[in-house]
């Protein structure tokens, strides 16, 4: 007879006695066949015993494993909802000739440390589910300069973002370093983006519209998307894009220094859509400026009612495989001793010449009465993607400047032409995201 379950001594003691009872009564050595018929027929009652028993015993234990598996992922918080990772990024670079620098008019050829089509950064994804259709979420996002490795944004280590939140079916709810609302908003009128030819040559801050100190709320909605933020002080970071000098942040007895906050609202369809949105900062700190980097003086802004306001409206349209795009962008600086408006209007369009093949490009233009400073950007572009995560690329820009106007069609220092001046740039890169 073999036992083979490892807890059968437990559950079958007495059919064992039983057995071991029949074998004293009838010994092995037996003559009479009558009753060696009669043991054998015990012996295998006994077996099917046993076997019934183990199955009792394995099906017992199944049952208690499965209310321990579900205690564990209900109770414990260590059952079947893990949390999830994930490492991404784009390394976008390439080399740019660009014309026309300084009095002189000198050209030059180099890898630009910034962007090509998109900056270059590396980024964590973290969240976790929590049921229902909440999850926690986390994002840390460096942004680094390609030519160099160095850090961007100021010098942060994850200057791009750096927040932690929870995704409801609410929308999300975030806190820490943020994305303005008018950057996603206008995704979906500025084609170009980014690009380091674009309506950011004319206003520096749209490719790098970000608050710090920030408790953000973000939904979509079916076709609709929403969302607004608020920053309790902006940034403290010296050379930033809107000021020369860092702002003083968080300060007691003032909540309006170095506040910050922005609204959005968006419809996209499958063939048109519209945005909106408004962008305002407080100035504060005793350094402190803003400007609109066409040569005029930088303006002071170290009072905590000084305001940096932006509005944009734009929209696309799809044609087939022809999109679109266009907006309007009002700036206004308003402080105690001075108000500057300016108008950026934007167009751009692409075409899907075949499905790795994009051209693309726009025409951008800033109205500066105030200052006396106008200026025109002109972009075309061409983009072949090798797959879904390669894409090589060709573009060529130009910057009109009227005759004050000292614009900079490209990124970086030591760049810039003298005012009056035109500038040309051409570029060749490839950008990969992974």
């Amino acid at each position: 007879m073999k036992i083979t379950h490892p807890h059968f001594s437990a559950y079958c003691g007495t059919p064992l006695a039983v057995a071991l009872a029949l074998g004293a009564i009838f010994p092995a050595h037996a003559d009479d066949k009558t009753d060696l018929a009669t043991l054998k027929q015990l012996l295998e009652q006994q077996q099917l015993q046993i076997e019934r028993l183990e199955k009792r015993l394995s099906s017992q234990e199944n049952v208690a494993a499965t209310k321990s598996d579900a205690g564990a992922g209900t109770t414990g918080g260590a059952g079947k909802l893990k949390p999830s990772l994930e490492v991404y990024g784009v390394f976008d670079t390439g080399i740019e000739h660009l014309t026309n620098i300084g009095a002189a008019g000198k050209s030059t050829t180099r890898v630009p440390s910034i962007t090509g089509t998109m900056a270059s950064r590396l980024g964590v994804n973290a969240s976790h589910e929590l049921g229902q259709g909440y999850r926690a979420i986390a994002t840390l996002e460096a942004g680094f300069n390609a030519d160099e490795g160095t850090h961007g944004q100021g010098d942060r280590i994850f200057g791009r973002q750096a927040f932690l939140g929870a995704s409801t079916p609410y929308g999300d709810f975030t806190i820490g370093r943020q994305y303005s609302m008018l950057t996603f908003s206008m995704m979906g009128s500025d084609l170009l983006g980014p690009n380091i030819y674009s309506p950011g040559s004319l206003d520096v801050y749209l490719p790098n519209a970000r608050f710090d100190n920030t408790f953000a709320w973000k939904g979509k909605f079916d076709k609709f998307s929403f969302g607004a933020n608020y920053s309790f002080g902006r940034d403290t970071k010296l050379g930033q894009p809107l000021s020369a000098g860092p702002c003083s942040g968080e300060v007691a007895g003032d909540n309006n220094n170095c506040k910050a906050w922005s609204a959005m609202a968006r419809y996209d369809s499958d063939k048109f859509g519209v945005n909106f949105a408004i962008d305002e900062q407080h100035g504060g700190g005793t350094t402190t400026t803003t400007q609109f980097w066409n040569g005029a003086a930088p303006i002071t802004f170290t009072k905590s009612s000084d305001t940096d306001r932006r509005f944009n409206a734009g929209g696309y349209v799809k044609l087939g495989l022809i999109k679109i795009s266009g907006g309007w962008l009002g700036r206004k600086v308003q402080t105690t001793t001075t108000s500057v408006n300016s108008d950026l209007y934007y167009i751009g369009s692409s075409y899907q010449i075949a499905p790795s093949y994009l051209i693309d490009g726009g025409i951008s233009r800033i109205i500066n009465k105030d200052q006396n400073r106008n200026a025109s950007v002109y972009v075309i572009r061409g983009i072949y993607n090798v797959d879904a995560n390669l894409s090589l690329y060709l573009q060529a820009g130009h910057i009109n400047n009227s005759a004050q106007s000292a614009s900079t069609l490209s990124v970086g220092a030591g760049v810039s032409p003298i005012a009056g001046k035109d500038q040309s740039g051409y570029m060749i890169g490839a950008r990969y995201r992974f």
